[in-house]
């Protein structure tokens, strides 16, 4: 049966504040840089979120991020390079605990009490109560703190039967003294208006519970499921600068910092800049390789280019905000032209002179056709044949093969006796 809104909910809209914002930039855009990053640049990305007002920074899940962390950590609390406030969060499932939790003994214990290790796939072997043995193993070794993620596979609507499974786990990482719980949207088929109605019970039912949701783009709907989580109820809000995240992403942190300007939404303890995480998104396209994303809204380098021969609505409406303009050969007007010398201050018998603009705008137009478009379609076929050619050397699946062989190989010479 389907989840239904709890009576008499209220959802929120405007001038609230959340408790926090969760930045998976470094963690799923790690996992998804296809040739990886190098540390140093990485570190400088960190920097860059953190100036744009971000203070939760989720770090993990592969083998070498504890060395990463410990650089992070080292620059925080010795260097002063990261505010003190930071905090860093180390991911990790239940599927690679025990190598991960290996590899986090690299972490002075004084460190470790001030990280916070996230649990995944909390529902993973429940049966052998695995994420309370894994809990306490890591508190052994130091750990000062965790939060919970469960995954989840959400269609367009929330069952009473998934619910309930949700509601499960909450109580599992209850009884371990956890408050602050991930709910993942994880193959990116949630809708708003589930959202909606998960948020208000999920609240609702778990007072004591922080929930916020990992939210995939995969139908592009990461953006507009997490503001809905907060609408309804929840206490904090997860994404990515340019939206970075796996496959098609995460919610785009720097737009969702514009929407809570314009919105009254406040975040505890900190002040998110919208410009600040522009430029980190733009940063984060370098480190991990990746083609900027011109027409990104909000930070996109083109997004704010405007045709200036067009008539643009928001313009025709008194819209005040900052733009580029341009002009193409479909917006080369004559009075487009008249006007653009009015502005810079020519005459009005030249402004006014039919000719004289036709011959301006017959120029720019010569030039645009003839000489510019040309020369740019040339080099952007260069570019495409470069960008299929960078993205093809990709590591997949059959070269873990080929390793397999090469070691096997490596291992008979060694044992070919010498003559």
């Amino acid at each position: 049966m389907p989840l239904s809104m709890p009576d008499g909910h209220q959802p929120r809209y405007t001038d609230f504040e959340i408790a926090g914002i969760s930045d998976e930039t470094m963690r799923e855009g790690g996992e998804r840089a296809l040739y990886g990053a190098e540390d140093g640049q990485k570190l400088q990305l960190i920097e860059a979120l953190t100036e744009g007002g971000l203070r939760d920074i989720d770090l993990g899940s592969g083998l070498t991020e504890p060395r990463f962390l410990l650089r992070c950590l080292h620059a925080q609390h010795m260097l002063g390079r990261i505010p003190e406030d930071t905090q860093f969060v180390f991911n990790l499932t239940l599927k690679t605990w025990e190598p991960l939790s290996e590899a986090l003994k690299i972490i002075p214990r004084d460190y470790l009490a001030k990280i916070q290790v996230s649990l995944g796939m909390v529902e993973h072997r429940q049966e052998e109560k695995l994420l309370e043995r894994a809990h306490d193993h890591l508190t052994s070794l130091g750990v000062g703190s965790f939060r919970a993620s469960i995954l989840n596979a959400f269609s367009h609507e929330i069952d009473d039967k998934q619910y309930a499974f949700i509601n499960e786990q909450v109580a599992r990482v209850r009884a371990l003294g956890i408050d602050l719980v991930r709910v993942n949207d994880s193959i990116g088929t949630l809708f708003p208006e589930a959202t909606a109605v998960l948020a208000a019970n999920l609240v609702r039912d778990n007072p004591d519970i922080t929930f916020y949701l990992h939210s995939h783009d995969d139908r592009g709907l990461g953006l507009a499921n997490s503001l809905a989580s907060i609408f309804h109820g929840f206490q904090m809000v997860e994404g990515g600068v340019a939206g970075f995240g796996n496959r098609a992403g995460l919610a785009n942190l720097e737009v969702m910092s514009q929407i809570f300007t314009e919105r009254g939404i406040s975040v505890a303890g900190t002040e998110l800049d919208t410009e600040k995480l522009s430029r980190a998104a733009s940063l984060a396209e370098e480190v991990f390789m990746v083609l900027p994303n011109v027409y990104r809204p909000v930070s996109g380098m083109l997004v704010r280019n405007e045709n200036a021969g067009i008539v643009n609505v928001p313009d025709y409406l008194g819209v005040s905000r900052p733009v580029d303009y341009f002009l193409n050969p479909i917006g080369t007007f004559p009075t487009t032209v008249a006007q653009a010398l009015d502005n810079a201050g020519f005459p009005e018998r030249l402004t006014g002179d039919r000719e004289f603009i036709t011959a301006v705008a017959d120029r720019l137009t010569d030039h645009m056709e003839n000489v510019l478009y040309p020369a740019k379609r040339e080099r952007f076929e260069e570019l495409l044949r470069q960008v299929h050619e960078f993205y093809t050397d990709i590591v997949r699946l059959d070269a873990v093969q080929d390793a397999a062989l090469d070691v096997l190989q490596e291992r008979a010479s060694d044992q070919v006796p010498a003559t």
